[in-house]
């Protein structure tokens, strides 16, 4: 009997989310638009700048967008909800792989290499992090990272410098301020428990700046079951903080775009632009994306205790067992001609799909970009706005028109 009744009540699990928006199981963008509206009424009480209604909504809309449920909900639906999902690593399609870095989380890893010719090759380039810096309560899911977490906050300081450059010199303004708001997404995602581990702030939690990340998780291995929950959160330091530093980046962004619109020629808009765009990644370096070197060069991906999908019960409760919770770690590094083998492997999929979206990464030998945005000087050429992103944004370009902006030449 208390069989039937477990059945009964995963029956009505079923029922429920097949009901239920997206936010029931994996995405949560109420959350996203109160971190907004809440950061922008703090920025005017700060005395910083006031947001006409029509881009408050806007903001919202663009902060609300990498959460669309098209970009992946049958595949997320399927996960919430096929047995035997403790402690597996899942497929990630590759929109949601391109999309990753939108949600502040690293690419998806790969599973351990097979005995096959090719594997071999590769696992000959990769790297195997030492034993003593593996976590000893760690599960014995064998998985390598395509990429280190230097790579990957580059990445989100790149992403953020587009997508300031677009929305600072877009002739609509509607579009100037969704581009911001789908920064404030990737932001915003960082001080989701359930995306990336973060240290509290130093000496109390209304010390907001001085909390570091600790790991990035990343979706093949998280436990979608217990994502949920602690997305929406938002009555902790890690939303309060969030808040505090919308107020600061709507203030920044602000200033920002009233400065490039009042530029006449794309020469004056760019320059103006890049002054503006070095202040506030400044700002995300000092205050928001803080991380020691010591994590910087390890391997990104996996999920800590509590969130990864060898934590909990597993998503129908009458396989409920009895089991210890663990974290998964990447147990390395693939090689670098692997990592970008496996990008243009992506493209060449997403290109086959029509899909606007490119999957891209800096490489491994690109230096810290917070340690070069800190100098004096010009700010590190792959944080420049580019003349032709300008120009797009001038011309109300259909190259900017979504969330999936060209990829930069980096050197």
């Amino acid at each position: 009997m208390i069989q039937v009744c477990k059945i009964l009540r995963s029956i009505l699990l079923f029922v429920s989310v097949l009901s239920a928006s997206g936010q029931a199981f994996g995405y949560t963008p109420d959350k996203h638009e109160r971190a907004v509206i809440l950061g922008a009424q703090q920025c005017k009480a700060d005395g910083g700048a006031e947001i006409a209604e029509q881009d408050l909504k806007a903001i919202v809309e663009g902060a609300r967008a990498p959460d669309d449920l098209g970009l992946s909900f049958f595949q997320m639906f399927k996960q919430r909800l096929e047995p035997g999902s403790w402690g597996k690593r899942r497929d990630v399609l590759p929109i949601r792989i391109a999309a990753q870095s939108i949600h502040g989380s690293p690419s998806p890893t790969r599973p351990a290499y097979r005995n096959t010719a090719v594997d071999q090759q590769f696992k000959a380039q990769s790297r195997r992090t030492p034993e003593k810096h593996l976590l000893p309560d760690r599960t014995d899911l064998e998985v390598y990272a395509y990429d280190t977490n230097q790579q990957l906050r580059n990445k989100l300081l790149i992403n953020a410098s587009q997508f300031l450059c677009v929305s600072f010199a877009h002739k609509d303004k509607t579009q100037s301020a969704w581009k911001f708001g789908t920064m404030l997404h990737m932001l915003g995602d960082t001080y989701s428990a359930s995306h990336v581990q973060r240290s509290a702030p130093t000496g109390s939690s209304q010390n907001c700046g001085t909390e570091k990340i600790e790991w990035h998780f990343s979706m093949d291995l998280v436990s979608w079951k217990q994502h949920s929950a602690a997305d929406r959160q938002d009555d902790d330091w890690r939303f309060n903080c969030l808040v505090e530093h919308t107020a600061k980046l709507v203030d920044l962004w602000a200033n920002g775009r009233d400065a490039v619109v009042r530029r006449a020629g794309a020469a004056a808009k760019l320059a103006r632009a890049n002054a503006h765009v070095k202040r506030t990644i400044r700002f995300l370096c000092s205050s928001v994306l803080r991380e020691d070197k010591s994590v910087l060069s390890k391997p990104a991906g996996g999920a800590a205790v509590g969130y990864s999908s060898a934590s909990g019960t597993d998503n129908w409760e009458f396989f409920r067992q009895n089991r210890t919770a663990q974290p998964i770690q990447p147990t390395g590094l693939t090689g670098a001609a692997e990592a970008e083998a496996y990008r243009e492997a992506v493209n060449a999929k997403l290109d086959g799909d029509s899909s606007h979206a490119e999957y891209w990464y800096p490489s491994r030998d690109m230096a810290d970009l917070c340690d070069g945005i800190a100098r004096a000087g010009p700010m590190p050429a792959a944080l420049q706005c580019m003349p032709q992103e300008i120009d797009w944004a001038m011309h109300v370009s259909d190259r900017v028109a979504t969330m999936w902006l060209p990829a930069r030449e980096l050197q």
